[in-house]
């Protein structure tokens, strides 16, 4: 009957994975960029963004993320919003103590000292402690657009590299294989980007030393 009740018990927990999983995947499945019923894979292509410089994609006047748009075949015009970063710079160290952590492990290592266990507890601040930094990052916002014409059936996949000097081209692949194993085979087609604007944040990081 115990076992029974455990059962009963962990089918709240299971429900809650199993949601989770499920939430996962819908909000990674592409949206549907085309009016009317979902058609084959077969019918439709499929553009997904490999850039994490690309923060905004539109095309027909829906926003997609990374996970892409599926569409009509036929030509269609994307707009993208771009941002580059470049190096970090005037950082500035500091120093987070896990003064709770560290508390509590003390006490518990009294604790064993008062039973007399031969291996109390240890609690080493250097465990509690954490070496962060804080610097500036200059950013260069750009405006880009590309016209593809797709092909039914076919996965497209757009990517901004970063520029050097003058504003980045928009690069379209096909893409084949699976999730484990994609090969990409670059279109003649290209897209352009216009600079819009600089602009600096300050970012935290881990510290390297």
């Amino acid at each position: 009957m115990q076992e029974r009740e455990r059962d009963l018990c962990l089918l709240p927990a299971l429900a809650l994975l199993v949601g989770g999983m499920l939430g996962a995947l819908v909000a990674c499945k592409p949206i549907q960029g085309y009016s009317g019923l979902e058609r084959p894979k077969e019918e439709v292509a499929l553009v997904t963004i490999a850039s994490n410089h690309i923060n905004r994609a539109v095309t027909d006047g829906r926003e997609f993320g990374a996970s892409g748009i599926r569409l009509l075949p036929g030509s269609h015009r994307f707009e993208l919003s771009a941002s580059h970063g470049e190096e970090p710079y005037a950082c500035r160290p500091y120093t987070i103590v896990d003064t709770y952590g560290f508390d509590r492990c003390q006490k518990e290592r009294e604790a064993d000292i008062r039973k007399g266990k031969k291996d109390p507890k240890e609690c080493l601040l250097s465990t509690y402690t954490k070496h962060r930094q804080t610097c500036l990052r200059d950013y260069r916002d750009s405006a880009c657009e590309i016209t593809l014409s797709l092909l039914p059936g076919k996965e497209y996949e757009l990517e901004v590299p970063p520029p050097v000097t003058a504003p980045p081209p928009v690069i379209a692949s096909f893409v084949s294989g699976n999730f484990f194993s994609k090969e990409r085979i670059g279109l003649s087609t290209s897209g352009t980007c216009r600079f819009l604007r600089q602009h600096t944040e300050q970012e935290d990081y881990e510290a390297t030393w």
